[in-house]
């Protein structure tokens, strides 16, 4: 989705939360994720955005308010996601 919403403005940025930078990296490079990759070691984002479980995934306007929210994953979760985004690209 990083890659289909680019050019209408949209980013991805994962926080990782973890220390584990090299097994970040290694799971990147086995499913070819190609997004921004911060790490948050001392929980800011956690505290900040009240994450609760791993994944979550926000969308979070240019305002900087959060217009989506989900935790965890479920299969199928892409498609909700993709019309979250065009809903928000919209506006």
């Amino acid at each position: 989705m990083h890659r289909e919403f680019a050019d209408a403005g949209f980013s991805v940025l994962a926080v990782d939360v973890r220390n584990d930078r090299s097994g970040t990296e290694a799971f990147y490079s086995e499913f070819g994720f190609e997004v921004p990759n911060v790490f948050d070691t001392r929980n800011v984002a956690v505290a900040q955005y009240g994450v609760s479980a791993t994944p979550t995934t926000y969308l979070v306007d240019e305002e900087g308010r959060i217009v989506y929210r989900r935790y965890g994953y479920l299969p199928g979760e892409e498609l909700r996601l993709r019309e979250q985004i065009a809903s928000l690209l919209e506006r």
